[in-house]
């Protein structure tokens, strides 16, 4: 599986390597009642097309196509963002953020607890990284460790995805306990967290075609992935229907996050 989704990240950059911009909605809404973009369907094509020509035995889940079979008996679920930071893309020229998040699941209706291989690529700084069901590696094929031993104060880089407004709110506790910032991507907050420039990323509402990529790379580089008040959600039922409440990154500076974020509440 690990093969998988390094050729699929690697179809993501040519993509982008090779392809004008294809900023212009298309006239057409995704599954969660977003606007489509061009590079999103055409990246979403190409892996499915891919998917289909090597007759694999999964099953699709995409932020643009919802569910798609592939197989009668489908042994994996295959979930992507295909552009994930479309607004970056759209106007960051070149400087903000985005890419593709892929991550596969074991059986058709998994844990996030069962992703077994899963990926990430940030085209604008060029870096990749892949979870082989055990270690996440990066592009270089060197091992990462989330192993820093971070200092929590007002100059520690943390990025939430701050596009909701009940983001605001629930981590309004953190103000000015850390530095505070979003990148507008969750796919840049995570190359934030894997190459340490940040300690922690989280969100209010991570949605279900990008949960099990933070998860599983995260959780392969040594850290750890939970909900706002500190429980594994390992266990949680990966659902098109659902979003995730989370905070991902290194152990130590979790542990400290979370703490910080709940010593209000009654």
């Amino acid at each position: 599986m690990k093969d998988l989704v390094q050729n699929l990240l690697q179809i993501a950059k040519e993509t982008f390597d090779t392809s004008p911009l294809l900023d212009s909605e298309i006239g057409t809404t995704n599954v969660k009642g977003d606007r489509t973009i061009g590079m999103d369907v055409k990246i979403e094509e190409l892996f499915i097309d891919y998917l289909k020509k090597n007759n694999l035995p999964v099953e699709v889940f995409s932020e643009e196509a919802g569910i798609v079979k592939l197989n009668k008996n489908p042994e994996y679920l295959v979930v992507f963002d295909p552009l994930d930071g479309s607004t970056n893309y759209k106007t960051g020229k070149g400087l903000l953020p985005y890419g593709t998040l892929v991550a596969i699941y074991k059986g058709s209706k998994p844990k996030l607890k069962d992703i077994v291989a899963a990926g990430a690529l940030e085209y604008t700084s060029k870096l990749s990284w892949v979870y082989d069901g055990k270690k996440t590696t990066d592009q270089n094929d060197n091992l990462v460790k989330l192993d820093k031993d971070w200092i929590i104060n007002q100059k520690t880089s943390v990025y939430f995805d701050l596009y909701y407004k009940l983001a605001y709110d629930q981590f309004a506790p953190l103000a000015q306990k850390v530095h505070i910032r979003w990148c507008g991507s969750n796919v840049g907050s995570l190359t934030y967290v894997l190459s340490e420039v940040a300690a922690i990323m989280g969100s209010a509402c991570m949605r279900c075609e990008e949960i099990g990529a933070m998860y599983g790379l995260v959780k392969g580089a040594g850290g750890i992935t939970t909900d706002h008040q500190g429980r594994d959600i390992g266990e949680e039922i990966f659902s098109p229907e659902k979003t995730y409440p989370m905070i991902s990154g290194n152990r130590i500076a979790h542990i400290k996050t979370i703490k910080m974020l709940n010593e209000n509440l009654p």
